[in-house]
């Protein structure tokens, strides 16, 4: 009878202890201030935000991500100026960054398209280096700081040595191209699957080329900077599950396609044009290197107003709750995908450190 007594009361101090411990691992948990975040949805999607929404991953942390159709950077980003959406990600750099000099409290907390951008010419143009460019007409806003900080760095003028053509869209601005118009034009990923089928057109080079500028930061992930600061917990678990599904993805490209594909009502082939493209890398990651020197490029070229000399930039930059993300789930998940974690950790010292 003792021995059933003492067991039954050791078993009811484990169990106690298991609770107990139960309770401690849950209050160390975060918890998100906010538990809804409205994401600006581009025409191409997010990969990411879609992976964590069907793999579970946002309700792991308690987060519901609701996507907002856009039609354009201007739309997005005056949205989230307007407090209409807490997120953009698929806007570029250079739109964003021209926002917080003109004014807007903006912060830069990690990325979408680490790169993926390109040049297009006619079949046979080739590419030597960027003085191909001097004297050219290229269909690209002349504030494209991957075209115009390298040469720059050659010691040209890059606004007055490149005639830039101004067009409303990627397809203007290859149309241009096929009409002669223009001698190159600066296209974007969704174009990988019109420009692949084109029998006359070739992708001379990729903006992370080394001759322009690698690993550039294409587009970043935006948020307004009160809502950074009111909320840092709900913006560590966003990242929590959207790190682990960069992490799904780069093992699961093509089922990825797949489920993209269908999320934004796209074929396939469409898809897998730019998700299955070597030089088209989505990293939700923050390069708060390349950021800073974009900033200083636009200075340098005059596509900054004055004002924006009194503007940190790096006040606008956050790379603390993506680091804290990624710590966690290196804590808590790296069994699943130990050597991609660990790149990205090596990626965040590289780029941040």
């Amino acid at each position: 009878m003792r021995k059933g007594i003492f067991l039954l009361g050791a078993l009811s101090l484990a169990i106690a202890l298991s609770i107990g411990a139960f309770k401690a691992e849950a209050a160390d948990k975060l918890k998100p201030e906010t538990t809804t975040i409205r994401w600006a949805k581009a025409n191409s999607g997010n990969v990411f935000v879609t992976l964590a929404r069907q793999l579970g991953y946002f309700d792991e942390v308690g987060l519901t991500v609701i996507e907002n159709p856009v039609a354009s950077s201007t739309e997005a980003l005056t949205a989230l100026g307007a407090g209409q959406v807490d997120v953009t990600s698929n806007q570029g750099t250079n739109n964003p960054l021209s926002q917080i000099a003109a004014g807007q409290d903006f912060t830069m907390v990690g990325g979408y398209m680490l790169q993926g951008m390109y040049l297009v010419a006619k079949k046979e143009t080739g590419w030597n280096g960027p003085e191909d460019l001097i004297g050219k007409k290229v269909a690209a806003p002349a504030s494209t700081t991957t075209l115009t900080g390298p040469l720059l760095k050659l010691g040209h003028d890059p606004i007055e040595e490149v005639e830039w053509l101004t067009y409303a869209t990627n397809s203007d601005r290859l149309a241009a191209v096929v009409a002669g118009e223009a001698d190159y034009a600066y296209l974007s990923g969704d174009m990988l699957f019109t420009v692949g089928n084109m029998d006359n057109i070739e992708i001379v080079v990729y903006a992370a080329d080394e001759s322009l500028m690698p690993a550039y930061g294409c587009c970043r992930m935006n948020m307004r900077t009160d809502f950074v600061k009111n909320n840092p917990n709900t913006v560590t678990l966003l990242f929590e599950a959207l790190i682990r599904a960069q992490a799904y993805f780069e093992s699961h490209k093509k089922e990825a396609v797949s489920i993209l594909a269908k999320d934004i009502n796209a074929p396939e082939e469409f898809v897998a044009a730019y998700l299955l493209n070597e030089n088209y890398v989505p990293h939700v990651g923050q390069v708060k290197d390349e950021i800073i020197k974009t900033w200083n490029i636009m200075m340098a070229t005059g596509f900054l107003p004055d004002t924006a000399k009194d503007i940190n930039i790096e006040d606008h930059i956050n790379t603390s709750l993506y680091k804290a993300a990624l710590d966690n789930v290196i804590a808590e998940h790296h069994d699943e995908y130990p050597e991609i974690y660990d790149a990205m950790l090596a990626f965040y010292k590289e780029h941040n450190e």
